[in-house]
This record gives C-alpha cells, sequence and structure tokens, in this order.
C-alpha cells in the first residue's frame, strides 16, 4: 500500500509539535464540555492549563469500588487525565500501566489521528488508592472493570472510535481490558507489551543471549563483570557520595546502598538494550577506562538511585502484581553469579504486604488463550533487540491484527519508526478502525539522541534493579 493512498504527510519539523493539530474549534469544548463532564455520575472534573497546543485539558476522579463485584463496598477515586480536541474525533484511552505520569502529554497514536485522549492512572498507583489498601484486589479483572466504566461513562460524551494503547506495562494492561470487555473499543495497539508464563520466566535469559551484534554485547558483559570484580569499592564510595548529597540526598534503608549498587550493576546488559540499544555501543566503555567512566556509564544505563526509598515505595502495586498474576522475567546474567555478594535475603524488603501465592500461570494463559483464539483489532508493535521482545504475544488465529517488528529497535520502538510497509500495514489498520487517516507530523528520530520515547512524551518508569532481585528472591 503506497504512502500516497494513505496521505501521510510528513512535518518539515519536529519543533512545531502542536502546530500540525490544531483543530477546528469545538464550540461545545470550554463550558458545556466542563458541566457535562461534572454532570457525570461519582465524576469530579476540573479544568486545567496546559501548554498541550489545540487542547483544552481536565484532570477527572472517578469514583469506583475497590471491589467491582461488591459494588457497594469501599470505594477509591481514580485519577483520569483528559485531553479534549473534538467531541466527535477519536478518542485514545491511554494508560502507563502506572501512575499518571503522562498527564497532558499527547502520546503517538493522538497525534497521529488528531484525537482526543484520556491517560488513566492503574488502580492503587500514586493517588489512585484507597486509604487502607486491599492487595488482593489488585487484579487484572478489576483494573479492567476499572477501564471499562470510564470508558462507558466518556462514551455518553464523545462520538469519535475509542481506541485503547500503552506502552509496555500500559500496552498490557490494554489486552487485559479487552479480554474482559471486547466490545468496548473498535481497536487496541500495544506498544512494546510482554506476556510472562512463569515466575521467573525463563524464556527472557535465553532471548537476551542473542540481542544485539556480538563484539557490542560482549563489551556490555565485560562492563558489567569489570564493574562488579575490580570497581565495586569505588562504586559504592560514589554511591554513598551521591546518596548523602545535600541537592538530591537519597535513602537506602527498604534496599541497603551496597545491595541497591550491585542490583543496578547486575541489571546493566537488560536495561542497555531496553533503553539504549545500538546506537549507543561506541559508548561501552572498555575494562580499562577510569572509575569516573564506569560510574558515568551505569548512572545513564542502570542508576544506583533507582533504588533509593521513593523509587521503590513508588512501585510497590507493580511488586504485588508481578508476583501475582503478571509473572516476571529471568534476565539472564548468569555469567556475574561468581561476582554477585548479597543474597535473596539482602532484597526481602520491598514488598508492601505479605507475598501473594503466584498463580501459576493461570491469568496469563487465560489472557494468550483470548488472544490466540478470539483476539481481533490488535496492532502490537515490537523492538527486534528489546529484552521485552522475548515474551512478545503471539497473533494465534486473531483476526484484522498484526504484530510488527522494528528492525534493531529498544523499548521505545514505535509505529513511526517501522519499515515503511509496516507502517503503512498499521496505518491502514488505524484508518480502518477509526475512520481517521493517521497523520505523521514529525521526523522517526532525533539526532544526536538514543532510540527512546517520542520527542515530546514522558519515559516509562524503570522498575529499580533491586525490586526484580527481589522478585526472584521470593
Amino acid at each position: 500500500m503506497s504512502r500516497a493512498l494513505l496521505a501521510v504527510v510528513v512535518a518539515l519539523s519536529f519543533g512545531a509539535c502542536g502546530d500540525n493539530l490544531e483543530p477546528a474549534p469545538d464550540a461545545a469544548a470550554p463550558d458545556g464540555l466542563l458541566a457535562q463532564l461534572q454532570a457525570l455520575p461519582g465524576v469530579t472534573a476540573t479544568k486545567t492549563p496546559t501548554s498541550a497546543s489545540g487542547f483544552t485539558y481536565y484532570v477527572l476522579h472517578f469514583t469506583q469500588p475497590v471491589d467491582h463485584d461488591n459494588p457497594s463496598g469501599p470505594t477509591f477515586q481514580q485519577e483520569v487525565s483528559l485531553l479534549h480536541r473534538d467531541r466527535a474525533a477519536p478518542m485514545i484511552a491511554h494508560t502507563s500501566g502506572y501512575s499518571d505520569y503522562y498527564r497532558d502529554s499527547p502520546v503517538q497514536l493522538t497525534r497521529l489521528l488528531s484525537a482526543n485522549q484520556i491517560s488513566i492512572e492503574h488502580r492503587f498507583f500514586a493517588e489512585s488508592r484507597p486509604s487502607q489498601v486491599d492487595w488482593s484486589k489488585l487484579t487484572i479483572q478489576q483494573m479492567a472493570a476499572d477501564e471499562h466504566a470510564i470508558i462507558v461513562a466518556l462514551k455518553t460524551v464523545y462520538s469519535g472510535a475509542f481506541i485503547t494503547t500503552g506502552g509496555s506495562k500500559g500496552g498490557m494492561t490494554a489486552i487485559y481490558h479487552r479480554r474482559y470487555y471486547p466490545d468496548d473499543v473498535a481497536g487496541t495497539v500495544p506498544y512494546v507489551a510482554p506476556i510472562s508464563f512463569g515466575a521467573p520466566d525463563l524464556r527472557y535469559g535465553a532471548f537476551l543471549a542473542t540481542v544485539g551484534p556480538p563484539a557490542c554485547r560482549q563489551a556490555v558483559r565485560d562492563a558489567a563483570k569489570e564493574m562488579l570484580q575490580n570497581r565495586r569499592a569505588a562504586i559504592e564510595a560514589k554511591a554513598m557520595a551521591q546518596a548523602q548529597s545535600a541537592t538530591e540526598p537519597h535513602s537506602y534503608t527498604r534496599i541497603l546502598l551496597r545491595p541497591a549498587v550491585e542490583s543496578s550493576i547486575a541489571s546493566v546488559e537488560w536495561a542497555f538494550w531496553q533503553y539504549y540499544g545500538v546506537t549507543f555501543c561506541p559508548n561501552v566503555p572498555a575494562v580499562t577506562a577510569t572509575d569516573d567512566m564506569m560510574w558515568s556509564f551505569l548512572e545513564l544505563i542502570s542508576p544506583v538511585s533507582d533504588n533509593d526509598d521513593a523509587q521503590v515505595a513508588a512501585f510497590d502495586a507493580y511488586y504485588y502484581q508481578a508476583y501475582f498474576q503478571l509473572g516476571y522475567p529471568d534476565d539472564g546474567a548468569t555469567y556475574l553469579d561468581p561476582y554477585l555478594m548479597f543474597t535473596d535475603a539482602d532484597y526481602l524488603n520491598s514488598l508492601p504486604t505479605a507475598q501473594p501465592a503466584y498463580d501459576n500461570g493461570v491469568a496469563m494463559h487465560d489472557i494468550d488463550d483470548w488472544v490466540q483464539q478470539h483476539g481481533n483489532r490488535l496492532l502490537f508493535v515490537y523492538g527486534e533487540w528489546d529484552p521485552w521482545t522475548g515474551g512478545k504475544f503471539d497473533l494465534g488465529q486473531a483476526t484484522d491484527s498484526l504484530r510488527l517488528i522494528q528492525a534493531s529497535g529498544t523499548h521505545g520502538s514505535s509505529l513511526t519508526r517501522l519499515s515503511d510497509a509496516d507502517r503503512d500495514a498499521a496505518f491502514a489498520k488505524l484508518a480502518a478502525w477509526t475512520g481517521v487517516t493517521p497523520v505523521v507530523t514529525m521526523p522517526n528520530t532525533r539526532a544526536g539522541a538514543p532510540e527512546s520515547y517520542e520527542p515530546y512524551e514522558p519515559r516509562e518508569p524503570r522498575v529499580p534493579p533491586a525490586i526484580r532481585r527481589a522478585l526472584r528472591a521470593h
């Protein structure tokens, strides 16, 4: 299918990120829309200033039951950010799978389709949790019901096609919602979304051993080994100085500093291929590099400060989900085992409550069966050299669906970085599902920057390496 047929227009500069997105004004938007949003049952809405060109921004809070099977029981307030463009335009229902850190940042699909957008905070993350948390209600079924309620309510306001999406855990969340409420939306676009069948799932380590050019892969491994074997004391000293900094102090009481350092080094290979990839190979330090160069590399790729108390606390809900239903990867790195000093006991203080019993993959096998046997209108995007691609979904017999892989791509892989043929195929699906032809308003890459997310999308939060070690400890 030709680019001309899809009428894809490439802007001359990504600097005018909103200039090409200005819609015809919606006369009903400012005051009438706010009143209609505030009239939705159980919803509060506040109009909020934004620099996102072409949008009006509202922060909504939906009253949700802690247990959708007991709607008369306790409730909590779930935060949703709304970027309004036009009532008749498509609605992109996005979740990060974590907190609502996107807020008023338009995601790729929102820009491609000149759409409205909601960004849904996942239940029990950040502010969207009850004062007393019943962790047993942090399930994929309950979050799917949250998203269903939000979409049903907003369909009374917006007439355009709804598309669910998200990256990584957000993409996983979008698939879970479709499994339980398959008819809520016109389609789903999960970016770099894995599915894990174990705790741990051993597929990932084997996949990681094949990622990237062999020379670069070995250089990354050599650097990690060098840091553990010969530079540990120097790196620990630098981490301690950072922790005691007057400008940006860090506390390490849930995971102590020295185990935190070790877990960050042990995660270097995974983090390198997840976030930076092949274009960053020339920046891998040789084993003869100085301590300062090794520290700078570690801080860029797998920062020790990602394991501080604040970061570990921010991921307590993820920890519970991964151990209960989602599973998690075995990230390999057995070549570092001879150089590890700390044991499982050093990582056991990060789970927010008594650890649940793993469901032995029941939930994820159910999701996988639905995708392969009943899935439709699914558009998966993966990066060839993203470690999480070791757990990519299989389409099986899914209809009107695609699974596309960006060559040499990382966890920042996207529709606009696909090959021309794959991009055309993806855009054709989006046009068919929404009635809107996608329009590219920025170039595919940013000169001088490692491959990551789109220039004005927030980067996905990094799961602390110490939590990943703690998962294995359980």
